[in-house]
């Protein structure tokens, strides 16, 4: 007598049919299928980006401080790669002997210069550029010594191609204490604003 009290119980508690659940599944597929296609990821791309650019340079540094040797780091800016050398004989130069690494930029990420007045306010001409940019192999090359300084100040420069607007992204590099920092571009106010560390 117990078990058919327990029976009847458990099959008049309500309960969503297969119907009722598939119709849900369907309707929430349909409204994740038309947000999808307005976010919008172009942004984030270039702030991960800028934040690899800024990594591979404090990578150099620490390398040339801990190795106490030179590390060159040096921008395919027609490639959008960047080339890490650990120049162990200091020459400036790269040897059979010598590792060489390099960092692909994602696709559709390009090196170039903006069209507005670069971080320190000056008019910018190259992708990359400061006050004693060497190359090395033909690309635009900053050098690491081992107390941790850079062979000059520089400013890289990147953008996203998107459907919409451009997104630039700047990465500064102070030459005394090999400090990176780096800028979005506020394209409403032409004002580069330093991201949050």
């Amino acid at each position: 007598m117990r078990i058919s009290r327990r029976r009847t119980q458990m099959t008049n508690r309500p309960a969503f049919t297969l119907a009722e659940v598939m119709v849900v599944v369907v309707i929430s597929g349909l409204m994740v299928t038309l947000a999808l296609p307005r976010i919008d990821t172009t942004k984030i791309r270039a702030d991960a980006i800028a934040t690899i650019v800024r990594t591979t340079l404090q990578y150099a540094q620490r390398q040339a401080i801990t190795r106490q040797h030179d590390m060159v780091v040096s921008f395919d800016t027609t490639g959008e790669r960047i080339r890490t050398l650990w120049d162990m004989d200091n020459s400036g130069a790269i040897s059979d002997t010598e590792r060489v690494t390099w960092r692909g930029l994602d696709v559709g990420i390009l090196f170039t210069d903006p069209a507005v007045k670069g971080v320190s306010g000056t008019a910018i001409h190259y992708p990359v550029s400061g006050a004693a940019i060497g190359t090395l192999s033909g690309f635009p090359t900053v050098t690491f010594h081992r107390d941790g300084s850079a062979s000059t100040d520089a400013e890289i420069y990147i953008k996203v191609a998107s459907h919409g607007p451009a997104w630039y992204r700047a990465i500064t590099l102070t030459q005394s204490t090999g400090r990176v920092d780096w800028y979005r571009l506020n394209t409403g106010t032409s004002k580069w604003i330093l991201a949050n560390q």
